[in-house]
Order: C-alpha cells, then sequence, then structure tokens
C-alpha cells in the first residue's frame, strides 16, 4: 500500500512540468553551451593573429655633441616596421577564413550532439515514466484478481502451487514497476547533470518524436564533420599558397637626424634571401602533407560514417516492425483475449486460471512493446548523431 501511495505521489506532485523545447531552450543559456562557445572564440581569436602585422616601431635618439667650434644637443627619429608575406594578403585571409569555418563548424556539431544526447534522454525517460505508469495499472488490476485467487485456493478450487505460481508472477511485475520507476530517475538525473541552469523536476512527455520508419539520410558531404575537414583542406592549400610566394618578409625603415650643422633624411628596405635557407620549402612541405592527411582522413570517415550510419537506419528500421507488430497486432489480440477469458470466468464458462494466464500475457505483451518502443528512442537518436540529422529533420 505504501509503495502505491508513494508511485501517485511520485506522479501528481503537481510538480511543473517542462517539455522538450523548454529544456533545449535552457539549454542555449548554460555554462556548458558558453564554454564551448567561448572556447571556439578563443581558438578564433589566435588564428586571426596570422593575418596582423606587428606594429611599426617608433625610435628616438638624443645626444648631446660638443664641437670645436659648437656645441648643442643633436637627436633623430625613426619609424620601422616588419611586414610578414606583404604580398600574400588574400591567401591569408582565405586560409584564416576557411580555418574559421572549420572551428565554428566543430563548435555547432558538439552543441548538436549536446541537443541530441538531451533529447535521447529526454525520450528514454519518458518511456521509463510511461511504462512505470502502465506498470503500476496492471499491478493493481493483478491484486484484485490475486485476491479472488486467494479465495478459491481457500475454497479449495486450486492447487497451493498455482497460488505461488501467481504470487510470484505478481512479486516479479511489482520489481518490474520499480525498476522502470528507478530508471526513470537515473536518467531524469542525468538530463539535470546536462542542464546546469534549470532544476527539472518533472517531464511532460507530450512532445516525443513521431514514430517513423522513413529515416533520411543527408548526403555525406553535408555532414559537420566532413564540411569542417573541407574547410581545413581549404585552409591547408591557402597557408601552402602564403609560404609559396617569393617574398617570406619586408622591413622598411624611415629616419630623420639632425645633427650640428646638417640635417638627413633617410629610407631603407631589406628582405630576407630565403632561397639560401631551407625553411621556407619545410613550411610549404609541411602544409602539402596536411593536406594529403586530411584528404585520408575524410575518405576514411566518410566510409566509417555512411557505413555506421546505413546499419543503425537498418537497426532502427527492424525496431520500427518490431514495435508496430506488437502495438497493432500482438498487444490488440492479446487485449481481446483476456476481455473474452474474463467474460467467460463471469458467464461460469471458464476459469480463473485461464483468465490470470491471459492477463499475464497482455502484460508481458504490453511492457514488451512499451521497451520496444524504448530501444526505438534510443537507436533513433544514436542515428541522427551519427548521420548528422537534426531534431525532427525527418518529420
Amino acid at each position: 500500500m505504501k509503495s502505491k501511495l508513494f508511485l501517485v505521489f511520485f506522479f501528481s506532485i503537481g510538480l511543473y512540468a517542462q517539455n522538450l523545447s523548454q529544456i533545449l531552450d535552457a539549454l542555449q543559456n548554460s555554462k556548458k553551451t558558453l564554454s564551448i562557445k567561448q572556447q571556439t572564440y578563443s581558438n578564433i581569436a589566435q588564428s586571426e593573429q596570422f593575418i596582423t602585422q606587428d606594429a611599426p616601431e617608433l625610435g628616438v635618439n638624443l645626444t648631446q655633441a660638443d664641437e670645436s667650434t659648437d656645441s648643442g644637443m643633436e637627436y633623430s627619429l625613426g619609424i620601422s616596421q616588419n611586414l610578414s608575406h606583404p604580398f600574400s594578403s588574400l591567401n591569408k585571409e582565405k586560409a584564416v577564413d576557411s580555418y574559421t569555418k572549420a572551428l565554428n563548424q566543430e563548435s555547432k556539431h558538439k552543441l548538436h550532439i549536446l541537443r541530441l544526447d538531451i533529447a535521447s534522454k529526454y525520450h528514454l525517460a519518458c518511456i521509463s515514466k510511461e511504462i512505470t505508469q502502465g506498470a503500476e495499472l496492471l499491478l493493481k488490476e493483478q491484486n484484485g484478481r490475486f485476491n479472488q485467487l486467494e479465495s478459491a485456493y481457500n475454497l479449495g478450487e486450486i492447487s497451493k502451487k498455482d497460488l505461488l505460481f501467481n504470487k510470484l508472477d505478481l512479486a516479479k511485475l511489482q520489481q518490474t514497476l520499480i525498476y522502470y520507476k528507478r530508471m526513470y530517475l537515473s536518467e531524469l538525473s542525468e538530463i539535470n547533470e546536462l542542464i546546469d541552469n534549470l532544476d527539472v523536476g518533472e517531464l511532460s512527455c507530450n512532445d516525443l518524436v513521431q514514430i517513423s520508419r522513413d529515416i533520411k539520410l543527408k548526403n555525406i558531404d553535408e555532414h559537420a564533420q566532413i564540411k569542417s575537414i573541407t574547410y581545413k583542406q581549404n585552409s591547408a592549400k591557402s597557408f601552402y599558397d602564403v609560404y609559396n610566394s617569393s617574398l617570406k618578409a619586408l622591413t622598411y625603415e624611415l629616419s630623420y637626424e639632425k645633427e650640428l650643422e646638417a640635417t638627413r633624411y633617410s629610407f631603407g628596405i631589406s628582405f630576407p634571401l630565403s632561397f639560401l635557407s631551407s625553411q621556407n620549402q619545410k613550411q610549404k612541405a609541411e602544409f602539402l602533407h596536411k593536406n594529403s592527411a586530411l584528404s585520408a582522413q575524410k575518405e576514411s570517415l566518410s566510409s566509417i560514417l555512411e557505413k555506421t550510419s546505413n546499419s543503425l537506419k537498418t537497426k532502427v528500421q527492424t525496431l520500427y516492425d518490431e514495435y508496430i507488430l506488437l502495438n497493432k497486432e500482438i498487444l490488440p489480440m492479446s487485449l481481446e483475449l483476456k476481455n473474452l477469458s474474463k467474460t467467460a470466468l463471469y458467464e461460469g464458462e471458464g476459469s480463473i486460471m485461464e483468465y490470470l494466464d491471459s492477463t499475464r500475457s497482455y502484460t508481458e505483451n504490453m511492457l514488451q512493446m512499451l521497451q520496444s518502443k524504448k530501444n526505438y528512442y534510443y537507436e533513433l537518436f544514436e542515428l541522427y548523431k551519427k548521420a548528422d540529422i537534426d531534431l525532427g529533420e525527418n518529420l
């Protein structure tokens, strides 16, 4: 009795129930999301330093001069600046822009996976809640039937073996109820761990993704991870072009000198003789090999993603078929058999054991159907994550 009262209290204490949209809205302002975004901004700012030039340097020199015929203060002013790859500005901008797009794509994918993780746990928790509520009703009904069974045993209509068998069955159902209630609380706790700015006390569960067999996969080139690698390839190509330029750096200097009896203006320019060093060639080789490595990585990842996505898609379709079979055929027939057994019992044409057997069969089929539904949602969101499918994209 205490267990039943607790369950009623557990599901009807009047807590404000959050739906998935509210939870995902809160995620946008969570510290976890902020951390991912700020790290991306930091990485972008670091990469953009490559397209900046060193600031000009100002030099000032003061000298006290004493000549045989004159004396006074001499001074000089000078401005100099080192320009890195001065004739490769366009290629540098292309390289940094492509790398920035890759960083943004990776950040977007991380947030996408985080959203799907929460959506998956939301759906699993909702099915655990549905199973718990369904098992509670079945337990209440079977409790009533068991009281009739005890009366039949006292009248000598059934054996103690039959009584214990059904009592054990009733205990197993109660164990199932406790198990799924614990699962719901655990999955709810996992949602709260992912959302650090919202206290989720109850789930509304009125917005689950529609169960469907038709799952459309994206073209692999549109996958976020593949697009990120493509951007990095473009960046590596542009960096190669930067280091392929003939002039690696250029330094200029302007100066003004005021001596006791003379004024001088001077201009100087210098540049490295890169052909006398292998450094530039090694830098070009670095990005040439990097592009080749990224190309191989993209081909390998594309193959893995396509194979895994197709495998998960087949698994989801199989679970869909199983769920539909249970929900549309097996469970209705099981319910009809249960109702017929109940009618036969009341009309004196059936036994209480037949009715209890049909009730047990219906209970098992209902729990199996809901577990199949839960398995479907788990694999569906695994497919969404692997194939980079947005929430509700296939509806």
